[in-house]
Order: C-alpha cells, then sequence, then structure tokens
C-alpha cells in the first residue's frame, strides 16, 4: 500500500498521538490485578535463570504458555530491569502495532480513509488504551487476530506456500500468548469469506496442510522444550494446562462464570465513547443489506461468529470481549467514510479524546499512585537496606506476600524464598527462632544480619511477626494520594530490616 505524503503525515500523526497515550505514565501505576502474577512469574526466571518453568510464588504455575512471560523477560534486559515499564511495554507495542493493522486494514477493504477513521476511533478507545497499558496476554491476543486477518486480506486467492505459512504462523504465535483462541478467533472472523463462492476448495491443498503441520511443530516448541529442558520435579504440564484452561473451560467453566448476556453489555461498554457510531453502522448495514459492499457484510458476520462463540461459552468474563472491539471500530469507520460525514467535527472530536485519554494517563494516574503505596516501600527498604551493606549482598524471605510487593524488592542479589501461609513458622517468639526455622526449612544457612524478611496482611490486622521488631527496624507501606482522598489502603505489606 503506497502512501502519498499527505497520507503518510496523517499515518505518522495518529501513530505519534497513540504512542503517547499509552506511554504517558505507564511506569507511574501500582501493578493491578493479573499484572501481580506476570510480574512475579517473569521475576522468578530472571533471578533463577530458568526460562521452561513458570513458578508464582515459589510453586508451580503453568497457567499461560511461556512466549507472554518470555517477551517480558526480553523487555526487561533490553530496558536493565524488571520494572513497570518493561512489564508492560510488549503490550504497549502490541497495542500500538494493532492501531497501525486497523489502519491497513481499513484502508485495505474500503474506501480512502476508513483505516484512519478507524484507527483513531480504536486509539481513542478507552479500554483499549486501559488494557494496553497492562501486562497481562489479552492485547498480545488482540493484536495477533488483527495480523492474521491482515495477512490473510493482502491475498485471499493466494496459494502460494509461503502465504500460508506466514499465516499459520502468526496463528500459532498468537496461540502461544494466551491458548488456543489464537487459531479459532481469526478461523471464525475469516470463515464467512472463505466459504463465499467456494474459495475454501482452491485452499484445500498439500501446500496449506504441509504449512500447518510447520505452524503445529512451531507451536509445540516452547512445550518440548519445558519438558527436556525443565526441572524433572517441576509437576505441572504445559498441554495439559492449555487442555484445562481452553477446551475445559469452555464446556465445562470452573471459574468466571457470567451471565449469559455479558457480551452484550460489554461490547457496547468497551468501544466507548464510539459505540453509538457502530451501532448506526450495524443498523444501516442490515437495513441495506443487499446493496452493501461485500467486505462489508463479510464484516458483520465474522462479528456475529465471534459473539456467538464468547456467548457459547460458559466462562465469561468482561474483557474477553477486547478481540471484537477493533472490529466493531472499523464497521463504525466505514459508516462515517461511506456517507462521508467525516468532517472538522470529527478531527476535534479525536482530539479531544486523545488530550482527555493524556489527561488522565499522564497527570491523574501518576498523581493517584504518588505519595506513597508499594513502589515507594520498594525504594524506601532498598535505601536503608544499601546504608548498612551492598544490595547484591542482601538476601529476601518473602513471607506469604502479595505477588506486586517483590518487583520493587529486586536487590540483584540471590532469589527471592517464598515461605506459604500455610507452613509452621513461627508466629511468636524471636528473630533467632525464625532464622533458625528458615535454615531447618530450606536446607541453606541464612546470615541474620543480611535477610530481610517480608509480609503482608490485610490492612487493621495485627502486624506479622511482630516480634522482629524488637531488633529489626520496621517499614510498612504507607497510602497514596489517591487513597489517602478517596479510602484507606486495603492492604499492607511490612518489611524487617536487621538492625546493626
Amino acid at each position: 500500500m503506497k502512501l502519498q505524503t499527505s497520507d503518510r503525515t496523517a499515518l505518522w500523526l495518529l501513530l505519534g498521538a497513540t504512542a503517547l497515550m499509552l506511554l504517558s505514565g505507564l511506569g507511574a501505576r501500582e501493578l493491578w490485578g493479573a499484572e501481580t502474577r506476570w510480574a512475579n512469574i517473569a521475576l522468578q526466571m530472571l533471578q533463577s535463570g530458568d526460562y521452561f518453568d513458570p513458578y508464582l510464588k515459589g510453586g508451580p504455575y503453568y497457567d499461560k504458555p511461556l512466549p507472554s512471560y518470555w517477551l517480558i523477560t526480553a523487555t526487561a534486559w533490553l530496558t536493565g530491569g524488571l520494572g513497570n515499564w518493561s512489564l508492560r511495554l510488549p503490550s504497549v507495542i502490541s497495542a500500538w502495532l494493532s492501531v497501525w493493522l486497523v489502519y491497513s486494514l481499513g484502508e485495505q477493504l474500503f474506501r480512502k480513509g476508513t483505516g484512519l477513521v478507524a484507527g483513531w476511533m480504536l486509539a481513542t478507545t478507552f479500554y483499549f488504551v486501559f488494557w494496553a497499558r497492562v501486562a497481562t496476554a489479552d492485547i498480545l491476543t488482540v493484536c495477533g487476530v488483527l495480523a492474521a486477518v491482515w495477512w490473510y486480506w493482502r491475498g485471499p486467492d493466494d496459494t502460494r506456500f509461503g502465504r500460508y505459512l506466514g499465516f499459520f504462523l502468526l496463528l500459532s504465535l498468537t496461540s502461544l500468548f494466551k491458548g488456543l483462541i489464537g487459531f479459532i478467533l481469526p478461523g471464525l472472523l475469516l470463515l464467512p469469506h472463505v466459504l463465499q463462492d467456494g474459495r475454501w476448495k482452491r485452499h484445500l491443498n498439500l501446500r496449506m496442510c504441509l504449512a500447518l503441520l510447520i505452524a503445529g511443530g512451531f507451536y509445540m516448541t516452547p512445550f518440548i522444550l519445558s519438558h527436556f529442558y525443565g526441572a524433572p520435579t517441576y509437576g505441572e504440564s504445559g498441554l495439559g494446562l492449555v487442555l484445562r484452561e481452553n477446551v475445559v473451560r469452555f464446556f465445562q467453566p470452573f471459574d468466571n462464570i457470567g451471565p449469559i448476556y455479558t457480551y452484550l453489555i460489554y461490547l457496547p461498554v468497551y468501544t466507548l465513547p464510539w459505540t453509538p457510531v457502530w451501532i448506526i453502522a450495524l443498523w444501516v448495514a442490515v437495513r441495506r443489506w443487499s446493496s452493501v459492499e461485500p467486505n462489508t457484510r463479510w464484516l458483520i458476520w465474522g462479528l456475529g461468529l465471534l459473539m456467538l462463540f464468547f456467548t457459547a461459552s460458559g466462562s465469561r468474563r468482561s474483557y474477553y470481549v477486547l478481540p471484537l472491539v477493533p472490529f466493531a471500530q472499523l464497521l463504525g469507520a466505514w459508516w462515517i467514510t461511506r456517507h462521508n460525514v467525516v468532517s472538522r467535527g470529527w478531527k476535534i472530536g479525536f482530539g479531544a479524546a486523545t488530550l482527555l485519554l493524556l489527561a488522565v494517563l499522564g497527570v491523574l494516574y501518576p498523581w493517584t499512585n504518588g505519595g506513597g503505596g508499594v513502589i515507594r516501600f520498594g525504594e524506601s527498604v532498598k535505601l536503608e537496606a544499601s546504608k548498612r551493606a551492598p544490595l547484591k549482598d542482601w538476601r529476601m524471605v518473602m513471607v506469604e506476600v502479595d505477588n506486586k510487593v517483590p518487583m520493587y524488592l529486586q536487590t540483584g542479589g540471590a532469589p527471592f524464598y517464598y515461605v506459604q501461609e500455610n507452613q509452621d513458622f513461627p508466629r511468636t517468639g524471636d528473630s533467632a527462632a525464625l532464622m533458625k526455622w528458615l535454615d531447618t526449612t530450606s536446607g541453606q544457612h541464612w546470615d541474620p544480619q543480611r535477610t530481610i524478611i517480608v509480609a503482608h496482611y490485610r490492612n487493621g490486622d495485627a502486624l506479622p511477626l511482630h516480634y522482629l521488631s524488637v531488633d529489626h527496624q520496621v517499614i510498612t507501606t504507607t497510602p497514596t494520594n489517591g487513597e489517602r482522598m478517596f479510602h484507606g489502603r486495603e492492604d499492607q505489606s511490612v518489611a524487617f530490616i536487621p538492625q546493626s
């Protein structure tokens, strides 16, 4: 797709504004929700050097395929350490690419200018930007689905081996981020077009079968490496978890059970503020179905199949609807450009939405997360510890600590040692008893003067391991600006640093 100078300028303006919205204040917010799991697992990989066995708080946790964690460890290596930036950067890059892919699809499938409108609509969709700044695999999946659809539409009737191989490798890579939906979602989206005019018949050939076989081998590679190079005592199977999370959960959900109308509510919510646009577009297209362009009919059929698939699954959560969001906005952009309603008002609307998101993400988020919290807690612990000895000389013991704290306590020393709540560690006594218990349980010697104990507890509960305060400096988390204004902290962390 060759671009004229004005088109190229408009595209770079879109991508530049998107980058600003995605990066502003990215490192200021504390870890949130599932981010804590990704951070803890990636941190243990970096500390132990074992990249084939994911652990959460010291225990096996093969909840997602390995590449989603590998991306985080790779960005941590590039940026010099694991932090909020490196943790969230894979999602940010995927979101930025998603905006470009939506732009490319719009320009490819519809009239000139549709892609630009669709790109601005997606880039200024609040929940898309929100999840793009969260360290999970959801936006990686969105990007992978868009990439596979984009690749297909570059040559839907092309039967060369390279075309098949690129398509199936994209499906495999997407499935390695979150699960088998990386194969299923693009397949459902493209199915109406493949079935149209018997197109599927020309794609049933040996070249496609060979490409699918190679892509299947690519998908299996991390699991094979994990089996042969992982710890023999790990105890969890990656493929077993894939079956449980993708097949068993679909037919016999064991968590995340929502009502059958979940996505009828959350698709409109997750496409704000542009929800009315794609709803009007859908209404117009259905009313004039026979005169609507074939590509628009394909888009509506594809969205319908995705909605049916997600609704049929017994496991439902609001953010599962994210892969539908770019295609809903693409439908809205089709209506805007088809009726020549792209005007100065739309440009003002996109600009206002961009400034609002920048104000929320670049100003409000950093302020509400400042003044305290676990980020400040980690800085205080490392500062006080460094007064006594170099940080790399310290060892950390985490007693049932919340996942979000360890990342902020990296010292460059030995890996953290995790003590679970159900273990029989001394809850009363003195520091000598605790150190003796650690020596016995871990099978290694702990230097009382170079060991920091960190524990997690609910606000209002008694201080855990309070007896350590006799000969340790006590540091606790303090409320952030936002918590002081709206509510207190629900959870606390406490660090015990041995006195000289």
